[in-house]
C-alpha cells in the first residue's frame, strides 16, 4: 500500500456508515472516535443490532419493548444520556431487526431492513458518494459489498466469542463471514489483530484513547466521596465477573486505614458481592460520565483488578488512560495490553505484587505521578485515534483503487 503522504484524502462529503452501539447510552470506544470523525465527515450511525440471543427475563423483555416502540415510529430513537462533547452523527438509525441472527431467514430479513434504512438516510441527506463502512458488529456481515462502499472496516473492540454476556455460538459463524469479506481489521488490542486476521491480509492496531480535557480539568470533590476517608484506593468501572473480587477484598484487609472505592455499575449478584461486604469498601454505583472525573481525580491510586481470562487478555481498558489523565498512579493486574504503558504504570502478576504496588503508589509524590501520567495521556487523545482511523480508511480506499 502507498505511504500516507501519497494517499489522497477522502473527500469532505464522503459518508461514514457505522454499525456501533446505541448512541449516547454509555461512553464507548466507537462513540468517542466518531464524535471526532463527525466533525469532519458526515456520519450515518446504526444503533446496536444485537450480540446475544434474548432470554425470558425482565431486563431483556423491557429492552426489547423499548426497541419495538422506537422502531414503530411511535417514539424517536432513544435520546443520548451521555454527552461526550464533539459532534453527534448526522443521522442515527434505530434498526428494525430481530435478534436471532443465526436463523438464515432472520439474517436475510435483517440485512434487507438495514439496507433500506441506510440507503434512505443517505438519500435524505443528499450523500451520493460511496461510503466508508465501519462495523463493530458481526451480524452486519450481509451488508458488506451492498452499499458500493469505498472501504470496509471491522472495528474490533473485544473478543466477542469470549465476552461473558454474548452468544458466541451465534456470533462465531457471522464473524467468520465478516472476516472473509472485510477490507481491513482495526483492533484495540494487538492480540485481536492476530486472532481476527481477515482474508484481505490487512489488520492494524489502534489502541484505546482518552478524553483528555474531560479527565484532566480539575474538579471539586463530590460530597459523597468527600465523606469517605482517605487514602482512597479507587476503581472506576463495572464491578462484574472480570473483576478479581478476592483481590479487592484483600486490598481492604491489607490497608485497613484506607478506603476502597468502587464507582460503576454492579454486575454481580449478592453471592458474588459477598467478599466486598467490608466496612472500608464503598460501592457507590453508577455516576454520570460528566461527573466521573471528579471522582477519579480524588482517588489516591487507580486500580485495574481484572482477572486474567480468555476475554481480558484481549481487553485494552479505557480507564487506564483516564486514570493517567486525571493524574493518578495506576496499578493493574498483568493484562497484556497494559504492557505498552509499563514505564508509567505498575503491572502486578500476583496479589502480593499488586498490594506492594498500591503501597508504593500511596507513598509516591502525587505531583510527580500527575505530571508523568498526564504527559503520556496527552499523546493518546481520541482526536488522534480518529485521525488515524480516517488515514486508514483513505489508505484502504486507495488500495482498492490500485
Amino acid at each position: 500500500m502507498s505511504s500516507a503522504e501519497d494517499v489522497p484524502a477522502l473527500e469532505a462529503d464522503t459518508p461514514f456508515v457505522v454499525f456501533g452501539d446505541d448512541w449516547g447510552r454509555y461512553p464507548s470506544t466507537m462513540q468517542h472516535v466518531f464524535r471526532h470523525v463527525a466533525a469532519r465527515y458526515p456520519v450515518i450511525w446504526v444503533n446496536g443490532i444485537g450480540h446475544r440471543v434474548p432470554q425470558l427475563n425482565w431486563r431483556d423483555l423491557k429492552r426489547g419493548w423499548e426497541k419495538i416502540i422506537r422502531t414503530s415510529g411511535q417514539a424517536p430513537a432513544a435520546p443520548a444520556v451521555v454527552d461526550l462533547g464533539g459532534r453527534a452523527p448526522m443521522a442515527i438509525i434505530e434498526p428494525r431487526v430481530l435478534p436471532w441472527h443465526h436463523w438464515s431467514w432472520v439474517h436475510g430479513f435483517n440485512t434487507s431492513s438495514l439496507l433500506r434504512s441506510i440507503r434512505g438516510a443517505l438519500r435524505h441527506h443528499g450523500l451520493i458518494r460511496p461510503p466508508v463502512l465501519v462495523t463493530g458488529s458481526p451480524p452486519s456481515d450481509g451488508i458488506i459489498g451492498q452499499l458500493g462502499e469505498r472501504a470496509s472496516i471491522y472495528f474490533v473492540l473485544d473478543d466477542f466469542l469470549n465476552f461473558p454476556t454474548y452468544t458466541a455460538s451465534m456470533l462465531a459463524p457471522l464473524e467468520r463471514r465478516l472476516l472473509d469479506r472485510i477490507d481491513l481489521v482495526v483492533a484495540t488490542a494487538a492480540s485481536l489483530t492476530r486472532s481476527k486476521f481477515p482474508r484481505s491480509g490487512r489488520a492494524e492496531h489502534l489502541p484505546q484513547g482518552v478524553n483528555y480535557e474531560h479527565f484532566s480539568r480539575p474538579r471539586p470533590v463530590p460530597a459523597d466521596l468527600a465523606a469517605i476517608p482517605g487514602p482512597r484506593i479507587g476503581f472506576a468501572g463495572s464491578v462484574s465477573t472480570q473483576c478479581d473480587v478476592g483481590l479487592i477484598a484483600e486490598l481492604a484487609d491489607r490497608f485497613p486505614s484506607a478506603s476502597v472505592v468502587l464507582v460503576g455499575p454492579i454486575g454481580l449478584d449478592e453471592e458474588g458481592l459477598r467478599p466486598l461486604r467490608r466496612p472500608n469498601i464503598h460501592l457507590l454505583g453508577v455516576r454520570p460520565y460528566a461527573d466521573l472525573p471528579a471522582y477519579v481525580q480524588h482517588f489516591d491510586v487507580g486500580i485495574i483488578p481484572y482477572v486474567i481470562s480468555a476475554w481480558t487478555v484481549a481487553v485494552d481498558p479505557l480507564k487506564l488512560l483516564e486514570y493517567l489523565a486525571a493524574g493518578l498512579p495506576v496499578v493493574t493486574t498483568a493484562i497484556p495490553e497494559a504492557a505498552k504503558y509499563a514505564s508509567h504504570v505498575t503491572i502486578a502478576a500476583e496479589h502480593d505484587q499488586f498490594v506492594a504496588g498500591v503501597r508504593a503508589a500511596l507513598a509516591e509524590d502525587r505531583t510527580t505521578a500527575r505530571e508523568r501520567g498526564q504527559a503520556l495521556a496527552r499523546q493518546h487523545t481520541w482526536e488522534r485515534r480518529a485521525d488515524r482511523l480516517i488515514e486508514l480508511a483513505a489508505e484502504t480506499a486507495a488500495g482498492r483503487k490500485g
